[in-house]
């Protein structure tokens, strides 16, 4: 999974696609989680940081994890249409 290149983010989470004009502004997790796809960490690496850093379980992360990446398919930010595939 890859954040396509027409995507800026700012360090206060406001995302901007110009291919589509489209904007919104991300909670703190949630640029949490775009900081780590967009370092290119995989699945199992996001998932044990946080799983260490917050009070969540295993299943809750996991569907949360992937609504957030069907969210951000929807609004074309990335690129891969399996949110476990980082290769």
């Amino acid at each position: 999974m890859k954040i396509t290149g027409e995507i800026k983010i700012s360090d206060n989470g406001f995302v901007f696609n110009s291919r589509t004009g489209d904007s919104f502004n991300l909670n703190p997790f949630g640029l949490e989680l775009m900081k780590y796809i967009e370092a290119e960490n995989d699945f199992d690496q996001i998932k044990a940081q946080i799983l260490e850093k917050y009070d969540i379980d295993d299943l809750s992360f996991e569907k949360d994890f992937y609504d957030f990446c069907a969210l951000l398919k929807h609004h074309q930010i990335i690129s891969q249409d399996n949110p476990l595939d980082f290769k």
